[in-house]
C-alpha cells in the first residue's frame, strides 16, 4: 500500500471514528436529559408525597369523622322525604319557600345525593342565615347554583332559587 493510500485510509478511519463519536455523543446527551428530566419528576413527585405524609394524621381524622357523621343512605324515597322536609324552612322566621321539586339523585362509588330545587323569599339577612344554617358540615348538605335577586312585589326582600342537596354514604359500606 503506497503512502498516499494509508494517508486516505486514515482519513477515513479518522472521519468515521469522528463521525461515529458525534453519534454517540448526541445519543448520550438525549438519554442523559431523558434521565435527567424523570430524576426532577420524580423529585417533584417525592415532595409532593412527603406533603402528604405529614398530613396523613388530619386526613384520616377527617376521613373518621366523615365515617362517624355522615348519614348512610337506605333508600331513595327516605332520602327524597327528608330533603323535601329540611327544604321547607319550617321554623325558620323571615323565610318563605315555594317551589319545591325533586332532583334527579345522583349515586357514585363514594356517595348518594338527593336534592331539591327551591325558591326561598325574605329579607337577605334572613335568607342567608337559612342557608347558612343548612350547610353545617356535620348535615353533609350543600347548597348549588344559587342565584339571588330582589323580589319584584317587595323592594326590602330577596327571591333566592337554588338546589340543596345532601350527601349519604353509600348503603353496602358505611365509607
Amino acid at each position: 500500500m503506497k503512502a498516499s493510500e494509508r494517508r486516505l485510509v486514515l482519513m477515513f478511519l479518522l472521519i468515521l471514528v469522528g463521525g461515529g463519536s458525534v453519534i454517540l455523543f448526541d445519543l448520550y446527551r438525549r438519554k442523559a436529559e431523558a434521565i435527567e428530566d424523570r430524576k426532577e419528576a420524580l423529585d417533584l413527585e417525592l415532595v409532593e408525597i412527603e406533603a402528604l405524609l405529614e398530613e396523613r394524621d388530619l386526613w384520616l381524622a377527617r376521613d373518621e369523622w366523615r365515617r362517624a357523621n355522615q348519614p348512610v343512605f337506605e333508600s331513595q324515597e327516605a332520602a327524597d322525604n327528608q330533603i323535601f322536609k329540611e327544604a321547607n324552612a319550617e321554623g325558620v322566621s323571615g323565610v318563605e319557600v315555594s317551589g319545591i321539586n325533586l332532583l334527579e339523585p345522583v349515586d357514585s362509588a363514594y356517595f348518594e345525593q338527593a336534592g331539591v330545587s327551591m325558591t326561598a323569599t325574605g329579607t337577605l339577612e334572613a335568607v342567608f342565615e337559612w342557608i347558612y344554617n343548612l350547610q353545617r358540615p356535620e348535615t353533609f348538605r350543600v347548597v348549588r347554583n344559587i342565584r339571588v335577586l330582589p323580589d319584584p312585589d317587595d323592594g326590602r326582600k330577596v327571591r333566592c332559587t337554588l338546589e340543596l342537596l345532601r350527601w349519604y354514604a353509600p348503603a353496602d359500606t358505611s365509607s
